[in-house]
């Protein structure tokens, strides 16, 4: 028998249940936002790493041996190359993102061409999921004289 309180049974009072059920709740609010923090930072990782890889994928494209030859000459089997203008010019001439990312296509891996045209619905904004998540697209804007195409990541 308790000798301080000779009445009282032992356990929690209301009020110790009650602190205890607030603790629990603060510690897993605590736990859910760093989880939910934890995801979205890699959302926005992976948005980034895609517009890596879509930049990537315009610079091989520009680079490519099969981008250059222009007109083969049936007789010497040879090309005439075209110039960056040429190619420039072939670029901008895709008035909208989603048409030139169909120009570059052949230089991304099936699985993200598919995930992009998939989760694309906006001819200026290409999507995916991890985009979707974080708010932002990719576009590929007009390619300026003097410059080197650029891929974009914007927030909505």
């Amino acid at each position: 028998m308790n000798s301080i309180h000779p009445h009282r049974a032992p356990g929690f009072t209301l009020v110790e249940a009650l602190v205890t059920i607030a603790i629990l709740s603060i510690m897993a609010g605590i736990l859910i936002s760093a989880f939910s923090g934890a995801t979205t930072d890699a959302s926005r990782m992976i948005a980034r790493q895609q517009q890596a890889a879509v930049q990537n994928a315009v610079n091989a494209w520009v680079n490519g041996d099969s981008n250059r030859v222009n007109v083969i000459n049936a007789s010497t089997g040879t090309g005439k190359l075209r110039t960056v203008e040429e190619i420039r010019t072939d670029y901008n001439s895709r008035t909208t993102s989603l048409a030139r990312l169909n120009l570059i296509a052949s230089y991304l891996d099936d699985p993200t061409k598919n995930h992009f045209f998939n989760s694309t619905t906006n001819s200026d904004k290409i999507k995916s999921d991890a985009l979707t998540a974080t708010k932002q697209y990719i576009t590929l804007p007009t390619w300026a004289s003097g410059n080197y195409p650029q891929v974009l990541l914007t927030a909505e």
